[in-house]
């Protein structure tokens, strides 16, 4: 599915006329500050898929690659699903086009031959080291832009919006 987001973004003043157009006396100063943090966050997603792509990986298959390779001892595909927050259905299918793909390899689970542990296979680990070289040093020159007080404070409002989501989810 295509990522959409505004490119041109809204003045904080007309993004307050839009919205009070729509909804009188509404604040627009959060809605401005999701739109910029959704802007960041899509921009930065958009640099991962594009370096993902030339290895036919999706986020959600790097990030299970980069969750395996720091578990030498491989992980339960219901251990995969728990750390990212999604269903073993969905994990399933990942784990099938990384297995496909030589990635990762299932093996007997040494202490319940019922269930499969999940591996980097040594393809998988080339990968990997192979991938953060060329992520890494733009991330390190995006975020280089700032000062070590600045990202100290930005890490600390992310940790802490972090912690706040929950409200998101009450009725």
């Amino acid at each position: 599915m295509a990522k959409l987001f505004i490119q041109s973004m809204p003045t904080p003043e007309e993004l307050q006329s839009s919205v009070s157009r729509i909804h009188e006396g509404v604040d627009s100063t959060p809605l401005y500050t999701n739109l910029l943090f959704m802007k960041v966050a899509s921009e930065l997603d958009n640099y991962l898929d594009g370096v993902l792509a030339p290895y036919n990986l999706s986020s959600g298959r790097f990030t299970l690659l980069h969750l395996l390779h720091n578990a030498p001892e491989g992980m339960m595909p219901s251990e995969l699903s728990q750390r990212v927050g999604v269903t073993q259905a969905t994990i399933s299918g990942l784990l099938n086009s990384l297995e496909k793909a030589e990635l990762v390899k299932r093996e007997l689970h040494h202490k319940d031959a019922r269930s499969f542990v999940i591996r980097l296979t040594d393809k998988g680990q080339t990968l990997i080291k192979e991938l953060l070289p060329q992520w890494s040093p733009k991330l390190a020159a995006f975020w280089g832009q700032l000062s070590e007080h600045e990202l100290t404070f930005i890490q600390g409002l992310l940790e802490k919006m972090i912690k706040n989501t929950a409200v998101l989810n009450q009725n």
